[in-house]
């Protein structure tokens, strides 16, 4: 029951749970801006929770996490624009 517990596993879990949200939402709703917009937020938070969790990015100086999480941003926004224009 520990192992449950554990960080790690917990955004394991997360990251499932979040994985099946973008299926439904891209099942249900797949050619909707709207839902493009959803799955490339859900996909940017997965991004995150694994770049903290399993590539230990926290442990790093504060400007190597707000180098990470610039160069995140960078990147969802520039999915966004594309994907609104």
């Amino acid at each position: 029951m520990a192992q449950l517990r554990d960080k790690k596993n917990l955004v394991a879990m997360a990251l499932l749970l979040a994985t099946i949200a973008s299926w439904f939402t891209f099942e249900e709703f797949h050619g909707y801006v709207l839902a493009s917009v959803v799955i490339i937020l859900i996909s940017t938070l997965k991004v995150k929770a694994i770049m903290m969790s399993f590539m230990e990015v926290n442990a790093l100086p504060n400007p190597w996490k707000h180098m990470m999480n610039g160069w995140l941003a960078v990147v969802c926004l520039a999915m966004l624009i594309a994907e609104v224009m």
